[in-house]
């Protein structure tokens, strides 16, 4: 109950950074999806349900809150969650470049659903908007997964020593006992 707790309050912090302030500081249209790189690390650290309903909670908050069509970003970050499951069935888990790698992969996922899934949900031209940034999205993405790299095991050890939320063990090491 605590990880989740713990996630749910970074899945927090994050949809405030993302959504109020990026655009007030950097004044750019392009943010990081920091929900996105969430949502592999999530598929990296949880079980299949407990991550599913997280996900899908956080993706559902996400509508609610951004105004976009219900279900549309819940749907995309399911997906992206479940595709990390897959693919990290085969793979180390610890591995950093692995974190690196899905949400790359994430990211082209979403660019692509939302290209495939805009006109279902009476967004039609979200296309014109999604292919110009998809080249910065992916940059901004792969610096906010550098971050988060950085960020995570730190405010694990500090918040919760000794406790099970969740954190790339082999990083860990790094910054404690």
């Amino acid at each position: 109950m605590t990880r989740v707790a713990g996630l749910l309050l970074l899945a927090g912090v994050f949809a405030l950074v993302e959504t109020a302030l990026w655009p007030g500081v950097t004044g750019w249209q392009v943010k990081p999806d920091l929900l996105l790189v969430l949502t592999v690390y999530v598929g990296l650290t949880e079980n299949a349900v407990t991550g599913g309903l997280l996900v899908l909670f956080i993706g559902s908050c996400l509508d609610a809150l951004a105004g976009a069509q219900l279900g549309l970003n819940a749907a995309i970050l399911l997906s992206v969650y479940y595709l990390v499951l897959l693919i990290s069935r085969h793979f180390n888990a610890e591995n950093e470049l692995l974190l690196y790698f899905l949400v790359a992969c994430g990211t082209l996922v979403q660019g692509g659903l939302l290209v495939f899934l805009g006109p279902f949900a009476d967004v039609a031209g979200l296309w014109l908007e999604v292919l110009p940034t998809f080249v910065p999205q992916l940059v901004l993405n792969l610096l906010a997964t550098w971050g988060m790299l950085r960020l995570v095991p730190r405010l694990r050890l500090r918040l919760a020593p000794g406790r099970g939320l969740p954190g790339l063990k082999r990083l860990e090491k790094r910054y404690g006992p």
